[in-house]
């Protein structure tokens, strides 16, 4: 059987059924987890071990896009996602443009 949401390969019976579609088990714990971030993380301020690898990975450069990020850190689009969104709310990040492309900076 294969994933609807990855095309990832499953051995039968190891599928979920979630809104009709048959998803693995990393696609259904996407839909289930989304990409917002708790407030009490949030007020406390403390970046997670994950969230200085990607602060670092942005470091000193203009802007890099998310894909780069994504294939440098070797996170998951989903996972990234999540960590970007925390480090926006807490200022650390930013998102902007260059040469019409979306990217991520460090403020």
């Amino acid at each position: 059987m294969q994933c609807e949401r990855c095309g990832k390969l499953m051995a039968l019976g190891k599928e979920t059924a979630h809104n009709g579609q048959f998803l693995c088990r990393d696609c259904f714990m996407d839909v289930l987890s989304p990409s917002g971030v708790c407030n009490t993380a949030i007020q406390r301020g403390i970046l997670t071990p994950r969230q200085r690898r990607i602060m670092t990975a942005l470091g000193d450069r203009d802007g890099v896009a998310f894909d780069e990020l994504a294939a440098g850190l070797a996170l998951p689009a989903a996972d990234l996602e999540r960590e970007l969104s925390a480090l926006a709310r807490l200022e650390k990040v930013r998102e902007a443009r260059k040469d019409g492309k979306k990217v991520f900076r460090v403020c």
